[in-house]
């Protein structure tokens, strides 16, 4: 996997994104971070996340940098942890109006960057993520073996 893979809140398109070019964004991040056992965000799980609160509704149809960060990584934790967990998390970590920093520390740590300020619960977030990749993708190599050998 490549040091950097997620973009920082400033790479995020600065232009609100229509529902089609916010699938194919958040897609392409997913399939680049190697989000094991992903079948890829689609628009009834946007339009769920929305109905339930986890991400704001689109004003005139268009998703802005915000939604798109909280897209990002609601789609890289999901198969890690419960939505509504990484909702709570990020509801809590966002209160104070961070976004762009707590989005950034995410990035920081998935990116592998050093940095002092990151919370406990989102470098923890980070290392259950890779750790479960690091998994599937052993268990991959097993079954390739496994196969190999047959």
């Amino acid at each position: 996997m490549s040091a950097q893979v997620y973009p920082k809140w400033t790479e995020l398109p600065n232009l609100d994104l229509y529902l089609d070019q916010v699938l194919l964004y958040v897609n392409q991040i997913s399939q680049q971070a190697g989000v094991a056992n992903d079948k890829g965000l689609t628009a009834s799980m946007i339009n769920n996340y929305v109905k339930h609160g986890h991400i704001d509704k689109p004003v005139k149809k268009k998703y802005n940098r915000r939604q798109l960060a909280r897209l990002i990584v609601i789609t890289s934790l999901k198969n890690v942890f419960s939505i509504q967990e990484i909702s709570q998390t990020l509801a809590i970590l966002t209160q104070d109006n961070h976004s762009q920093i707590m989005y950034d520390n995410f990035v920081a740590c998935m990116n592998g960057e050093k940095s002092e300020n990151i919370p406990a619960v989102v470098v923890s977030a980070c290392q259950t993520l890779k750790l479960y990749q690091q998994t599937h993708q052993l268990v991959l190599e097993l079954q390739g073996e496994s196969r190999n050998e047959s």
